[in-house]
């Protein structure tokens, strides 16, 4: 009989720790790695891995595949990448809890960022077995996401709640928890979370620190007020006794341009405190979003400032995919504000928009610090959706590893792998070590690359050959098999 199910021979391993490569072979047996180092014995698989990296498999620590992984349980934009486990429920967005009032809005509110979903359960702990149930390509953690607990008891109020609303938003909260949500996460820009003051988000964050989970953000302001709204984020979690994250830290914007360098320092001098705060980045100078959110944000002024591509719609205006709206607007001989209003009317608020509006500078600066870790943030949406849904991972390594050497190789795996895996509490994740979860990537350093375009996104990347799921080959020579071994992962 084999000694193991299968051995990656031969490669340059990237134990994740960011510890030098070294060349060894990563034996694997069920959905374990047995040894990591000269694997004698046989297996019923063998890879020869020569010339290549094999790393953990990647953690895409900011998504918003939710949705997608029950309706599209194959997710071959995530786990074409090298991505073994997605974090979903970001920005206070999410699927569950969900009662009657919540599925009504949901298409509306949620759908632009999240994509269709009927909706079919109540409580987070079903949804959480709804995943288990469509056995996901890849494996998922969640949040419980504060914008749609906040739905769920006070609508769109604006304002406090009451104390009666809020030991029910502390209820659906506590159950979130014990489904084995990572904690909660919030969207300070979106409705229903702008809505939303610092004392409800204490209270709440205090019922994710009595599980021992953490509290991220989308924080109030990623322009000129970032300062003071990374503050906020640092003060919920002090005062409720929790970790914190920055979600897709940056500084958006002409005008403010450069803050990443006190924001970044703002953060070190926190964590010198005693605080334990980190960021996610996704390696592009565009972002992406539902187009209602950022229009009553910024109105046409934003619009006006910053070019801007539709992404993709819903209804009838197809052909807008992918064009900048002072293209459309030029086409239509209207004003950009009107064509806005015109594309949100026509098309039922649906449209999501890629907006550029970071500075080059701002996203290497995250980048490489050392407390950053890699999320797509992608929007797995119709139409033309931000590149960054396929080509988060291999764009990290290509740009900022071997075209500009920003990072090594070594900590842009970190910053993918175990970084992310120990801030989510994913337990023997994220290394790859005797006693691990066998998730793994096999790619090419050489050649590894993000091929996904604004105007062609949905292309998977170059070089990455095999991916290895709970044991299970997902990805064989660069093509996806049938295996669905992802796992709704509880928190630890």
């Amino acid at each position: 009989m084999p000694d193991y199910d299968l051995i990656i021979r031969n490669g340059n391993v990237i134990d994740g720790t960011g510890a030098p490569g070294h060349a060894a072979d990563v034996a694997i047996k069920g959905d374990r790695i047995e040894n990591v180092g000269a694997a004698s014995g046989t297996a019923k698989r063998e890879i020869d891995a020569r010339g290549l990296a094999v790393a953990p498999g990647f953690i895409d620590v900011h998504t918003h595949d939710d949705a997608a992984v029950v309706r599209d349980p194959r997710v071959d934009f995530k786990i074409m990448q090298g991505v073994t486990t997605d974090v979903a429920g970001n920005c206070g967005a999410g699927v569950a809890p969900a009662n009657d009032a919540f599925r009504l809005y949901y298409a509306a509110g949620f759908a632009p960022i999240l994509g269709e979903s009927s909706l079919p359960w109540s409580t987070t702990a079903e949804f959480f077995a709804a995943v288990d149930e469509a056995h996901p390509a890849c494996n998922v953690a969640a949040y419980v996401p504060h914008g749609v607990v906040r739905y769920n008891v006070v609508g769109l109020n604006k304002g406090a709640p009451s104390d009666d609303e809020l030991q029910r938003m502390r209820e659906l909260v506590e159950e979130g928890m014990q489904a084995g949500a990572i904690g909660m996460s919030s969207g300070l820009v979106y409705l229903p979370g702008s809505n939303a003051e610092t004392p409800e988000l204490i209270e709440l964050a205090k019922v994710v620190a009595k599980h021992g989970g953490i509290y991220t953000s989308h924080i109030r302001n990623e322009g000129d007020g970032v300062l003071a709204a990374v503050a906020e984020a640092i003060t919920i979690g002090e005062a409720a006794g929790c970790p914190v994250q920055i979600s897709h830290h940056k500084s958006a914007g002409p005008t403010a341009k450069g803050l990443t360098k006190q924001s970044l320092r703002f953060l070190a001098e926190a964590r010198a405190r005693g605080i334990d705060v980190t960021v996610d980045v996704y390696p592009y100078t565009a972002s992406s979003s539902a187009l209602a959110a950022m229009f009553r944000i910024g109105r046409e002024q934003v619009f006006e400032a910053i070019p801007s591509i539709i992404a993709s719609v819903k209804y009838e205006h197809e052909k807008y995919e992918g064009k900048y709206i002072s293209d459309i607007a030029a086409e239509l001989g209207m004003p950009i504000g009107d064509t806005v209003r015109k594309l949100l009317h026509d098309e039922e608020n649906s449209p999501s928009v890629i907006m550029f509006i970071m500075d080059e500078e701002d996203v290497r600066r995250v980048v490489a610090d050392e407390h950053a870790m890699i999320g797509s943030d992608g929007l797995p949406s119709e139409g033309k959706p931000h590149p960054r849904l396929y080509g988060t991972m291999a764009r990290t390594i290509q740009r900022y590893v071997r075209e500009e050497g920003v990072i090594t190789l070594e900590d842009a795996v970190r910053k993918m792998t175990s970084l992310p895996a120990r801030k989510h509490l994913l337990k023997d994740r994220g290394e790859l070590r005797p006693g691990a979860f066998a998730d793994v990537v096999v790619f090419n350093p050489e050649t590894i690359a993000d091929v996904a375009t604004y105007a062609e996104p949905r292309q998977y990347p170059a070089g990455i050959e095999y991916v290895v799921v709970n044991g299970a080959v997902a990805v064989d020579q660069g093509r996806q098999t049938d295996a669905r071994a992802g796992r709704m992962l509880r928190r630890a």
